[in-house]
């Protein structure tokens, strides 16, 4: 494997945790604003 090539999946791996990373937060985010809603 050629270092391009594992620079490559590095950045492909990096990019692809990063989604996850913020899709986990908006939806914390989203279970935070719910919870918030319903101190009545």
């Amino acid at each position: 494997m050629s270092r391009e090539n594992a620079e490559q999946l590095l950045k492909a791996a990096m990019q692809d945790e990063k989604n996850t990373q913020e899709k986990v937060q908006r939806l914390q985010q989203q279970h935070e604003r719910r919870r918030l809603e319903k101190q009545w």
